[in-house]
């Protein structure tokens, strides 16, 4: 009687091993946030979670919650109140604005606009010029009445040339004297015509800008009111700590169980398939994911098992060929994905525990 031949080990169900993960994800991530939610006091009052009543995927929706102690709520109640109390008070002026705003704004009753005083200057001019003859006259009389002496003392007489030269250098230097002190009333009356234009102007403006003030005035009692309302102050909370919890991992352990079982079958089965040597001329290393189902020589090629795949050729019935490995570890495989056997030959691809495997004696055909 011919010895059975062992049996491979049961691949796992890739749908059913991602929803335990997720599972187990989704719990961690819950407890990882309820460790989290804690409740904090302070001497200003204290910040909790509490659940909302509602759920979203099944799980609780929480709310952070702040609470002032009672002193700290009575001031917040109280600058409450107060805020109220101007923002109405502010409210019932906007009358005052409504009025004022109405009324156009008006220059009737304000200082003219200054204009330059042409009679101001030419009297400045003649008080200053008037001033400094009062001045210039009795020196130049004392001083011709000197020089005449001086002449007669010298023997030179009335009408000769020396007379009459001395007399006309004494005239130049009244002359000049009379000149700059008619041009210094000049400038003094320009001076004092442009003092008497800013004054005007000064007037003018104060006059502008006490208007506008006074027309602005009950927009800004409103501004006054709302902006000097107290704000709440809240309690400061530290940053909450973060505790994390590391995911459980399922499909590790899952997917390394099942290839320590592999592994086991293709040790038993390795004296079997030696003589097989490679596959299509492509190597040995096909054999290493060999199963036995129905007394055919199967593979596990079900695409959702393997990974880092990359195709390298083509076979004669136009069927890819890819290297590979499996999701559970192992060397570098090489053979066909059942996805594409299914394709052209259903008959070739059969399941096992949900995988699906490939008999390549009938896919080659």
């Amino acid at each position: 009687m011919r010895k059975s031949s062992p049996s491979p080990a049961p691949a796992p169900d890739p749908a059913a091993t991602a929803a335990a993960q997720g599972a187990a994800n989704r719990e961690t991530a819950i407890a990882q946030s309820r460790l989290n939610q804690i409740e904090e006091v302070t001497p200003f009052g204290k910040s909790y979670y509490e659940p909302t009543g509602e759920t979203r995927d099944d799980i609780d929706v929480m709310r952070r919650v702040t609470e002032l102690s009672p002193e700290q709520q009575a001031i917040v109640d109280q600058q409450t109140e107060i805020s109220r109390q101007l923002n109405q008070l502010a409210g019932e002026q906007t009358g005052r604005v409504s009025d004022t705003l109405s009324t156009p704004f008006s220059y009737e009753g304000m200082p003219a606009a200054p204009e330059a005083s042409e009679a101001a200057r030419q009297q400045t001019i003649d008080a200053v010029y008037g001033q400094m003859q009062s001045r210039l006259d009795p020196r130049f009389q004392d001083e011709q009445t000197a020089l005449e002496t001086q002449l007669a003392n010298q023997g030179i007489g009335v009408g000769s040339d020396a007379y009459n030269k001395a007399m006309e250098s004494f005239g130049r230097t009244r002359n000049d004297a009379y000149t700059s002190a008619l041009n210094q009333a000049i400038t003094s009356g320009g001076a004092e015509q442009s003092r008497l234009f800013g004054l005007g102007g000064s007037a003018r403006e104060r006059a502008i800008q006490e208007e506008a003030y006074l027309r602005n005035l009950p927009l800004n009692d409103i501004s006054t009111l709302m902006g000097t309302a107290p704000g709440a102050t809240m309690p400061q909370f530290a940053p909450i700590p973060q505790t994390a919890i590391a995911n459980t991992d399922i499909i590790g352990p899952t997917y390394q169980s099942a290839a320590i079982g592999q592994n086991a079958y293709n040790q038993q089965m390795g004296a079997r398939n030696s003589q097989m040597g490679g596959l299509f001329g492509l190597g040995g290393s096909v054999l290493g994911g060999m199963a036995q189902s129905g007394g055919f020589n199967n593979m596990f090629s079900d695409r959702r098992v393997k990974r880092n795949i990359k195709k390298v050729g083509k076979l004669d019935n136009g069927l890819d060929v890819y290297s590979y490995s499996y999701v559970w570890g192992g060397p570098t495989q090489i053979g066909v994905m059942a996805q594409d056997v299914e394709k052209v030959n259903p008959a070739a691809v059969s399941t096992l525990s949900g995988v699906k495997m490939v008999n390549y004696a009938e896919a080659v055909k």
